[in-house]
């Protein structure tokens, strides 16, 4: 059963930080109100809710929902659940690997060292990665991190080195 706020006649940016403190904690919610609040429905889109809203007797029904998230849907994972085998250089010897998209790390058959592979997507900052991700959200995670402390403070400093002929 999803929980219903009746928040007419309450004050503007009262009801306003009630819903969304209310939203966030129970994750559906129907919401009774005056009128249409357009930035209100614009904040909660932006925080990913899905919106409804029926105009009914004298006042706005909003129907807030979280969304329904399919392990695998979002774009941002495509190259996780939906991979594609590339070619990368190795950082270390310039050789070329061949990686499938989903492949985080992988070592190098010239030089044999670990390469850990950039990954094009949302899983560090989307608040529905670990969703989205399901089983394979906490692996992902631990090679993002070891990537970050590898880099720790490195400087790529190759951009800045001219070479005689250049």
């Amino acid at each position: 059963m999803v929980e219903v706020l009746d928040v007419r006649g309450m004050d503007r940016d009262k009801r306003f930080s009630l819903i969304l403190e209310k939203v966030r904690e129970v994750g559906n919610l129907d919401v009774i109100i005056e009128t249409k609040p357009e930035a209100l429905i614009k904040k909660l889109h932006d925080e990913g809710y899905i919106v409804k809203y029926k105009e009914e007797d004298g006042y706005v029904k909003l129907e807030i929902r979280e969304p329904e998230i399919i392990p695998g849907s979002c774009p941002g994972v495509s190259t996780i659940f939906r991979p594609s085998l590339e070619i990368v250089k190795c950082p270390y010897c310039g050789a070329d690997i061949e990686r499938w998209t989903d492949e985080i790390k992988g070592v190098c058959e010239n030089c044999g060292k670990e390469v850990i592979f950039e990954i094009d997507s949302c899983v560090e900052w989307c608040s529905y990665a670990e969703k989205c991700l399901g089983d394979k959200y906490e692996e992902v995670m631990k090679i993002l991190a070891e990537k970050k402390r590898r880099k720790g403070g490195i400087v790529d400093v190759t951009r800045y080195i001219k070479v005689e002929g250049d």
